[in-house]
């Protein structure tokens, strides 16, 4: 992005809900723990942002750790846990190092390789491996070798600071030499597990160990020899493993000093957990919470979560806005989670981050609006924009010409694809709109050319290509969708006008399906993205005297939202535009037909209107739809008051647009 802070996007109202709810002097119903906080939004909508404007704000002050569920180091929760462990036992100034001496202990017997077939001698190895005396360094050191994870940077301190913190890091070294590296409650905890069960300890150590070992040996896969039922087996050993590590990292938080219950809990930022990977780790972590008996502390845990739509695993449980208020006094229980859906941005938001990227002082007013109409606020189209505005030294006049603007990847990755760093906005933005889908966009643009759901899905099954479709799960036409996948559909008719036959064919398919289906709006629609302006006009006219006034407009106002189908008709200024599709569709032998001439104004201007794509110079094509209006108002047998006032709509228009 453009702006070194970004401050339309910090989503202030949500940073202080998530503030609110880890202060530890918030009261909670007994026996409750702190709902899940999710942030929900589409590719694109600021997720990842503002996960990293928490990561910025609690760093170095509050213990947290943070990971991405897109990426697929973390598909295994062993590593998982190991990686937000690590990160959470950094040091921070008033909580010193969290520790998990449970989880520790857990990863440490998994890979071990103790005596086999002897039960009593695998209990003598277990017994002195967790009586053996460790620094006072060894948990990070051994969280680090399991995660790879680089040492970690020092948290800046002053002077006093370091003067009482280096002396009682030497006790502690010294202390580590005397007392074991486990506390026995640590160890007493494998056997009840804070579920009431009475097992043996290192018996519970002993079964994880041969879990862990089957999953070793065989990768986790079952081989293609492999005896009927070895599937299930790997499966529940696989479970198994990941419900006792889960219930250990759990138990250890809540087994916290006295100090950190007493201070803003500790942050798990946990990015797209609507990933496979992500709804497996945030189910299973949900489920290895015991029940809270009266007056027990909670874990010390504030979870943050994003995604495009609620994973299943809280969609079925008591939900409420995540806002500042604390729960009501009589509350009984909490929900389980607090939903935040991403806004997107307002006009003033767009005009703020345009013109913090212009060269050339603020951005136009009008550019903003085409670029809010174009984006419908969607935060990183906005971005991607206003990244292509900075690029421009004598700035733009259309949103056209912003797309076509090369933009530097924000996140580097030219370093590793070449044609990422020459890619322009238009392609980038369809990156990330649609991943993985680089091979298939030319087939789903081809459905793009339907109004809504049902045109394309008809295309699609007509030709054969409803499995490519919708195994991408594109469904642009759906007005609920949000921000995002508007652009997604302008963007996908834009790569479909750069194929005129693909276009025409598209298109011509479509509006015989309307006519067969009496779909008078539809058949209009699609016969104008075919170029016929004058047949569409002719026939609106005859429709006017003998259709009410405010249908009539409605059905103009459908039909004049029909794309153009040329690339390069987009780039040609608005009134150069006009004058190029009048002459085509008007003629010399026209020039007589005073209504139809009229109409095909009429319609060849608020076409041009109705798409943000086109320039800003817009003033006299708002004149021209409000001339035209007037002229043709007198044609209504019961409109003329409705039409009248559209008049001055546009001719209001035509002056903000001056």
């Amino acid at each position: 992005m453009v702006a070194t802070r970004q401050p339309v996007f910090e989503r202030e109202a949500a940073i202080r809900g998530v503030h609110a709810l880890t202060r530890a002097g918030r009261a909670y119903p007994p026996g409750s723990r702190r709902p899940v906080v999710f942030f929900q939004g589409g590719p694109g909508s600021g997720k990842s942002l503002l996960l990293q404007v928490l990561d910025d704000r609690v760093n170095q002050y509050i213990p947290y750790a943070r990971v991405d569920f897109a990426d697929s180091r973390y598909d295994e929760i062993p590593h998982t846990l190991t990686v937000l462990a690590e990160r959470l036992t950094r040091y921070r100034p008033r909580y010193g190092r969290l520790r998990f001496p449970r989880l520790l202990i857990a990863l440490l017997v998994a890979e071990q390789t103790l005596p086999g077939g002897d039960f009593e001698q695998s209990r003598e190895a277990l017994r002195q491996r967790l009586r053996q005396r460790r620094g006072a360094r060894w948990p990070q050191r051994f969280l680090r070798e399991l995660t790879g994870e680089p040492p970690e940077a020092g948290v800046t301190a002053g002077a006093m600071t370091l003067l009482f913190r280096l002396p009682l890091q030497a006790v502690a070294a010294g202390l580590a030499l005397v007392f074991p590296t486990f506390p026995r409650r640590s160890q007493v905890w494998f056997g009840h597990r804070d579920r009431g069960r009475t097992d043996h300890a290192l018996d519970t150590l002993i079964e994880l160990n041969t879990w862990a070992r089957e999953l070793r040996v065989t990768g986790g896969i079952a081989g293609a020899g492999a005896p009927p039922g070895f599937d299930a087996r790997l499966r529940a050993a696989r479970d198994n493993v990941d419900k006792l590590l889960c219930e250990a990292f759990l138990a250890d938080l809540r087994d916290s000093p006295r100090r950190v219950h007493a201070l803003p809990t500790p942050l798990l930022l946990l990015d797209n957990v609507d990933a496979p990977a992500g709804r497996a780790f945030l189910g299973r972590l949900l489920d290895a919470r015991p029940p809270l008996e009266p007056g027990a502390r909670a874990e010390p845990l504030t979870v943050v979560a994003t995604g495009r739509v609620a994973p299943p695993e809280l969609a079925d449980t008591p939900e409420a806005p995540l806002d500042e208020s604390p729960p009501p006094a009589n509350a009984r229980e909490l929900p389980a989670w607090l939903r935040y859906r991403l806004p997107d941005l307002a006009r003033v938001d767009v005009q703020r981050l345009l013109s913090d990227a212009a060269v050339r002082g603020p951005a136009d007013r009008r550019l903003a609006r085409l670029v809010h109409e174009f984006t419908g606020g969607h935060p990183e189209a906005v971005g991607v924009l206003a990244a292509a505005l900075a690029a421009r030294r004598d700035g733009a006049e259309s949103v056209a010409e912003l797309l076509e603007e090369p933009v530097p990847d924000p996140a580097g990755g030219g370093a590793h694809d070449p044609t990422a760093a020459r890619r322009t906005a238009e392609q980038r933005l369809l990156h990330r709109l649609l991943p993985d889908a680089d091979g298939r966009l030319d087939v789903i643009a081809r459905c793009a050319a339907g109004r809504n759901t049902a045109e394309s899905l008809w295309l699609s099954q007509r030709s054969g290509l409803a499995s490519v479709v919708w195994e991408e799960g594109v469904e642009p036409w759906d007005p609920s969708a949000g921000a995002g996948s508007a652009v997604l559909l302008r963007l996908l008719r834009r790569r479909l006008a750069r194929a005129p036959e693909e276009w025409r064919e598209a298109h011509a398919s479509l509006h015989e399906h309307c006519a067969e289906r009496g779909d008078l709006a539809g058949r209009l629609y699609h016969r104008l993205a075919l170029g016929e302006v004058r047949e569409v006009a002719v026939e609106l006219a005859e429709l006017l005297p003998r259709t009410p006034g405010a249908e009539w407009l409605a059905l103009l106002d459908e039909v004049a939202r029909a794309p153009l189908g040329s690339v390069e008709a987009q780039r040609q200024p608005p009134h150069a535009l006009f004058h190029a599709l009048t002459r085509e569709a008007t003629g010399p032998a026209s020039l007589g037909e005073e209504t139809t001439t009229r109409m095909t104004h009429l319609l060849a201007a608020l076409r041009i209107v109705s798409d943000p794509l086109h320039g800003t110079a817009r003033e006299l094509l708002y004149t021209q739809v409000a001339n035209a209006l007037a002229a043709l108002a007198s044609h209504s047998p019961d409109g003329l008051v409705v039409l009248q006032e559209s008049v001055r709509e546009y001719r209001r228009q035509a002056q903000w647009w001056a």
